[in-house]
């Protein structure tokens, strides 16, 4: 196994807890976790963005067989890596490759809307309901932007993009700007999560075992972290009309790795 594994991750964070998911489904041991703060945009730090400048998390580092240091960025090759380094049983092999890179692919490029559905509300009674979460957070994310911007004035376009795109999240919010705009886009990344769930349905209904194909792979631990952040933000509306969905996120809940990953 490569020595000194690290992941900086962000226990609330859709995408930082699929690896901790796998970590927990493995029992992978010696592995240093660095929580990332993302309600204080500590992604966005200048000694963060050095090591991802895509400002995500999570990243893995570590110190290859070579001892040449590697820093993975993308939450599936993340997976793929330590589950690969952990040995068996694998959960991404040659055998099963194909199908769950489609599948995971499919929900990482087009059902990617686990963080949109959190942010944005589609309507005035659900923006009504979520105004102090979310605009706390996200002043919280504006204040490490303006901090960061005296800091390293090198990322000052990029900290200004940000600041603009998330006052005008919070103005909607609170009364300032138009809310129609947010209610409409969360209408269509909620048609998004429709069309994957009903896929994930179909797939569920041919399955041959208990998992999306057949037997517990790495498509699961991907779909698990998916589901919980759906449920999260749209509940049983999920589930309605989708018995194999159902069930299966009864199963998944039910593994140890569950509780270990979010204390249900």
């Amino acid at each position: 196994m490569p020595s000194q594994l690290k992941l900086y991750t962000f226990p609330p964070s859709l995408y930082a807890s699929i690896p901790r998911l796998l970590i927990a489904e493995k029992s992978i041991k010696d592995i240093e976790f660095v929580t990332i703060d993302l309600s204080k945009a500590e992604n966005f730090s200048p000694d963060y963005l050095k090591k991802n400048p895509k400002h995500t998390v999570p990243t893995l580092e570590f110190t290859d067989e070579n001892g040449k240091q590697v820093l993975e960025t993308d939450s599936t090759i993340v997976c793929k890596e330590l589950d690969k380094v952990s040995g068996a049983p694998h959960l991404y092999t040659a055998a099963n490759a194909a199908e769950i890179d489609a599948y995971v692919n499919d929900m990482h490029d087009n059902a990617d809307v686990g963080n949109g559905l959190f942010f944005t509300s589609g309507s005035e009674g659900e923006l009504a309901k979520k105004k102090d979460l979310i605009v706390g957070f996200l002043q919280g994310r504006v204040n490490g932007w303006e901090t960061y911007s005296k800091q390293a004035p090198e990322y000052q376009a990029l900290y200004d993009g940000q600041l603009k795109a998330t006052r005008g999240m919070i103005a909607q919010y609170t009364g300032q700007a138009d809310p129609k705009p947010m209610f409409e886009a969360n209408a269509h990344m909620w048609k998004q999560a429709v069309a994957f769930l009903d896929k994930t349905e179909a797939l569920l209904k041919q399955s041959k075992g208990d998992f999306i194909f057949g037997d517990y792979s790495l498509a699961d631990v991907h779909l698990t972290a998916w589901l919980y952040r759906q449920n999260l933000v749209r509940g049983q509306e999920n589930f309605e009309g989708r018995p194999a969905v159902t069930a299966y996120y009864e199963r998944v809940k039910a593994r140890p790795s569950f509780k270990e990953t979010w204390g249900q």
